[in-house]
């Protein structure tokens, strides 16, 4: 466990906490079950609890792309509280992460082993620098086939795809947004802002086209 202590003033949320000098092994000894921690080229990053919104959004997205690769055993959607070893010193804890079913990962695992199939983070003020420039590029350099960012505070999504050795980027406010590597899956990028947030069942039959 990790205690932040600020004889100065109370530390607001939502918070990042940047501790440098961090070997995979000193992040073993420090991280627990009850830290949201990554580690970054030897810089561990300790995150405050997510806010709502950024809950809310997160949970929706991930909710759907579970029950659709359930539905089609395609293989498993882990996240948000497990690591993915990215590479070396690379450790990140996605919002959500889809990979098929010939490499989901055993129980005895602690964490995911190489690059996920498809990454979900869920942009907020506190991470977004960190998603954007950091992580971004990490997932890129590791071979992530696709990438989303929900872009809560903009309300739009952007995804990396990727084609050969490079990355497209698609920017939508509205209208239908379709995975490249969940085959038949999508959403409409509505949903996402909507108040309250619409039913995950009915969105889901909208998905499958059951009517």
């Amino acid at each position: 466990m990790i205690e932040a202590l600020n004889a100065m003033r109370t530390i607001d949320l939502p918070y990042t906490i940047h501790i440098h000098g961090v070997t995979e092994e000193m992040f073993d000894e420090m991280v627990d079950e009850d830290t949201k921690a990554e580690l970054l080229d030897g810089v561990m990053i300790v995150h405050s609890p997510a806010t709502l919104e950024h809950d809310r959004a997160s949970g929706f997205l991930r909710g759907l792309m579970d029950f659709y690769v359930g539905t089609k055993r395609l293989g498993e959607v882990l996240g948000p509280d497990s690591l993915v070893h990215l590479a070396s010193c690379r450790r990140f804890g996605p919002d959500g992460y889809f990979v098929r079913k010939s490499r989901v990962p055993g129980r005895e695992q602690r964490e995911f082993e190489g690059a996920p199939d498809l990454v979900m983070e869920t942009l907020s003020p506190s991470n977004r620098d960190i998603d954007l420039e950091d992580k971004r590029p990490a997932y890129r350099e590791a071979g992530v086939k696709e990438i989303w960012f929900l872009d809560t505070e903009n309300h739009r999504v952007i995804i990396d795809r990727k084609h050969g050795k490079r990355y497209r980027e698609q920017v939508a406010t509205t209208g239908k947004v379709v995975s490249g590597v969940l085959d038949g899956f999508w959403i409409d990028a509505g949903w996402l802002w909507a108040d309250p947030l619409p039913d995950k069942l009915e969105c889901l039959h909208e998905i499958l086209g059951i009517g």
